[in-house]
């Protein structure tokens, strides 16, 4: 019988990112996935600052917004309905870099390319495969294997054994209906976020009109161009809109020359949601929003985006809730992303979420072989709550300092941080247990040439063999050669080299190492007001960005980080690192 050591069903976006992070630690597995291409309906749209990053980690980002999507910018809450150009009373700013990773907030992408981009990384990668059109009938398990049964693209049956056995296929998929359900794993509702309501999602394709296409349009006698018309009808920041009649989401999303629009909607209580989600119903709750009064452009009539202009890609009902399985293991069967926990739109953790799960188990497997405040915000529907709202928050917004801290929405909270329990892989009063930040770097000495490098990408470099890695943080340079020498006594353990320790130096441009100082993988932390024209080229607009943040929230000097960015502890001294790499051992040792 063949035989793998983890085999993935489903190829979506979780399964596809698990894949790709398994072979790149060398894991061999085999991703079973049912259609024969990956749909070209676009269905996750928003994936937030950590999805960024873990792209970054398979060496996608020169592709994120070159190919993927674009930042998403301005998260704006508005009241009424029918006007996107309405003043909010509640703007989130993700277009910073502020967040703690180095990455805007969120970026609006295209699913289909998104995928696309993690497939290619998996296509060169020795230790997985992707086996398109292939459908999971059955699965067994004993102490040591788990077995599938599926049918091939030529309806051929097959069988394969793993050592595990990761259900990523989705909230409807074979894994969790067709064989944990029986066995007691269930999804149930989140007690926290008891919203539950059907809305309809729907994508439009926007061809912005021409004068050759549309020369009676109005707007070309005031001077407008195309695209200036595509920015006028369907604005680039994202808008929740809190109408208590009924509230509504919309953005646009991929690249801009995508031209692709998202709106989403309530349905109604006495409504269904297949009849909302068709076309002549679609147009009664949109196209008010697609109709400029006529005073504004000083017109006789009121300016509508013409109909034509618009191809219908998607638009169906879906129940929005937040779930999760009571248990996401049993035996050698494992879920994550969608067929583990479902939430709701508000706060784009879809994808995101699914993307977690397949890097923090990607690491584990090789060891053994947000979103209340948005959709609360957008659901409100007392008249007086909503005024009191708007209300308090616009007289906070007179404040600068006060405007600054709501702008930043969900990152006012800071990175995330676990609470420690029996079993969790962090050590508890070390400093674990929370995201390790990400800064700019460059290398020291005759290193220190061209543009700044994310720290995940010298810390994480392609070529080192330690799943685990080891972080020093330094003062300054003449610190450099004494830190070195401090780790020297100190051995390799199975998932982490000492020799492979990164070191980061915390210095100014007038502080520079000298030219004759050379220590492998020493590079110094970058700092917004250096002057180097070819510093930032190609990377993001670094406003909001903090070089010294990394210093302020990690408190010692040795940081062991593991591969899902999470800090396992924090060292003070060499004791207490030797005493930690001991832990990190015996864990991984199962003692």
């Amino acid at each position: 019988m063949e035989a793998t050591d983890v085999l993935i069903c489903g190829c979506g976006p979780t399964g596809a990112m698990l894949s790709a992070y398994l072979g790149q630690q060398s894991v061999k597995n085999i991703v079973l996935e049912k259609e024969l291409e990956i749909t070209q309906d676009p269905r996750g749209i928003a994936l937030d600052e950590d999805g960024i990053r873990f792209l970054q980690g398979l060496g996608l980002y020169d592709k994120i917004f070159t190919q993927i999507g674009q930042k998403m910018g301005y998260f704006n809450f508005i009241s009424g309905a029918n006007n996107l150009h309405r003043t909010p009373f509640l703007r989130f700013n993700y277009a910073s870099v502020e967040g703690g990773t180095s990455h805007p907030g969120f970026i609006c992408h295209k699913q289909p390319v998104l995928e696309r981009c993690i497939r290619d990384v998996i296509s060169q990668q020795p230790s997985s495969e992707i086996r398109s059109g292939s459908i999971v009938t059955s699965i067994s398990e004993d102490e040591e294997y788990v077995y599938a049964t599926y049918t091939d693209t030529q309806g051929e049956e097959r069988k394969i054994r793993a050592r595990f056995f990761v259900g990523a296929d989705g909230k409807t998929g074979f894994t969790r209906k067709h064989y944990l359900e029986p066995r007691g794993i269930t999804m149930e509702k989140d007690k926290k976020f008891k919203y539950e309501e059907a809305w309809v999602a729907l994508n439009w394709k926007v061809t912005p009109p021409t004068p050759k296409t549309h020369p009676d349009f109005p707007l070309w006698k005031l001077g407008y161009t195309p695209d200036q018309v595509y920015d006028a009808f369907f604005p680039p920041q994202f808008t929740f809109i809190c109408n208590p009649e009924r509230p509504a989401v919309c953005g646009r999303f991929g690249l801009r020359r995508d031209q692709l629009w998202r709106f989403e909607f309530v349905v109604k209580k006495d409504e269904d949601g297949y009849e909302m989600a068709k076309y002549e119903n679609v147009q009664k709750v949109v196209f008010p929003y697609l109709t400029h009064p006529k005073e504004k452009y000083g017109l006789g009539q009121d300016l509508i985006f013409p109909e034509s202009c618009i191809e219908v890609i998607r638009s169906r009902p879906f129940t929005f809730s937040a779930r999760s399985c009571n248990k996401w293991a049993l035996g050698r069967v494992i879920l994550c992303g969608d067929a583990a926990h479902v939430f709701p739109p508000f706060g784009g953790q879809g994808i995101a979420s699914g993307f977690r799960d397949a890097i923090s188990l990607s690491w584990r497997l090789r060891s053994l072989a947000a979103t209340i405040i948005n959709g609360n915000f957008c659901n409100e529907r007392s008249p007086l709550k909503i005024l009191f709202r708007d209300w308090c928050l616009w007289v906070l917004q007179l404040v600068p300092a006060w405007r600054k801290w709501l702008e930043m929405g969900q990152r006012r909270e800071g990175l995330t941080r676990y609470e420690w329990s029996e079993g969790m892989p962090f050590l508890a009063g070390k400093g674990g247990g929370v995201v390790f930040p990400q800064i700019f770097c460059r290398g020291v000495g005759s290193g220190e040439v061209g543009r700044a490098v994310f720290t995940d990408d010298v810390v994480f470099e392609k070529g080192k063999k330690g799943l685990f890695q080891l972080v020093v943080l330094l003062g300054d340079s003449t610190e450099l050669a004494s830190a070195a020498q401090g780790l020297s006594g100190l051995s390799n353990i199975s998932e982490l080299r000492i020799d492979e320790a990164t070191y980061l130096i915390e210095a100014t441009p007038a502080g520079r190492p000298s030219k004759d100082l050379e220590i492998k993988n020493a590079y110094r932390i970058i700092h917004t007001d250096e002057k180097d024209p070819n510093l930032w080229q190609g990377l993001p607009d670094p406003t909001g960005y903090d070089g010294k943040r990394m210093r302020r929230e990690v408190k010692g000097r040795y940081v062991i980080v593991r591969p899902d960015r999470f800090i396992f502890a924090v060292c003070g001294s060499v004791g207490e690192l030797r005493d930690a790499l001991k832990a990190l051992d015996r864990m991984f040792k199962g003692v």
